[in-house]
């Protein structure tokens, strides 16, 4: 009886370091091969976007910018429900991130520069030099002044900025679509309705008291004939004839 509980005691030892030494070979291996894997950096777009500074300075910064003003103006957020018009405010915020390396779940902070968005009725005033981008829903817009516009495949509209809101990236791009005066500026775009349209606005806020945007609802030989024109009095007084379809004014702090 002494003798079978000798040997039990010894199998149930053998076991156990048996389990031991295999364990510990296990998570020496995997140590090992851990040491052999080269170092991973976080890759600084993943999941948002980031720029370089406050504000676009490529053509590539400004057409993720634009998309992203573009996209947010749908988005379900709890300040755009209910409303009859969804507007936003785009901006780009230095914010600090959290990454994290793959190999050693070390997390480390990093200071960048992402986009970010809030209903235009929540910001009481921009601020002067700020860059930002304001996004309206087209459809709304439209379906609040005629909803039989809807309709229509493509509708136009010319806006006058005052004082000028835009940058020289925008000109880059667009070097005819944009008329800049001592007033403001000017430009008039075609926008198809049968997506999901939305008028955009980006550019640095100027140096004044405030700023106002005025969007008018036009024909395309009209949209045509303000492009042409090479005086801010002038067009201006061909667009009182047209509605303003939208508008806003938001005072510049210092």
């Amino acid at each position: 009886m002494n003798i079978n509980k000798k040997y039990i005691i010894v199998f149930g030892t053998l076991i156990l370091l048996l389990v031991f030494i295999t364990g510990a070979i296990t998570y020496y291996n995997e140590k090992k091969e851990q040491a052999q894997l080269p170092i991973q950096t976080p890759d600084m777009n993943q999941n948002i976007f980031s720029f370089s500074q406050g504000y676009p300075v490529t053509l590539s910064e400004f057409s993720d910018f634009i998309d992203f003003c573009k996209n947010a103006v749908f988005s379900d957020t709890e300040e755009l429900k209910n409303r009859e018009i969804k507007e936003i405010v785009c901006t780009i915020e230095q914010k600090t991130r959290k990454f994290m390396l793959d190999t050693t779940r070390e997390i480390f902070l990093v200071d960048t520069y992402i986009p970010s968005f809030s209903s235009l009725y929540s910001i009481n005033s921009f601020e002067h030099n700020q860059y930002i981008g304001i996004s309206v829903d087209a459809k709304d817009v439209v379906r609040r002044y005629n909803p039989s516009f809807l309709e229509k495949d493509k509708l136009y509209f010319c806006s006058i900025s005052s004082p000028s809101l835009t940058d020289s990236i925008v000109l880059q791009l667009i070097p005819n679509k944009i008329l800049t005066f001592n007033e403001g500026n000017i430009s008039c775009i075609g926008i198809k309705m049968n997506d999901t349209p939305s008028m955009i606005f980006p550019g640095f806020v100027p140096d004044a008291e405030s700023l106002s945007i005025k969007q008018y609802l036009v024909d395309e030989q009209i949209a045509s004939n303000v492009m042409n024109k090479q005086s801010f009095s002038e067009i201006k007084d061909i667009l009182d004839d047209y509605p303003i379809i939208w508008q806003m004014e938001k005072p510049i702090t210092p």
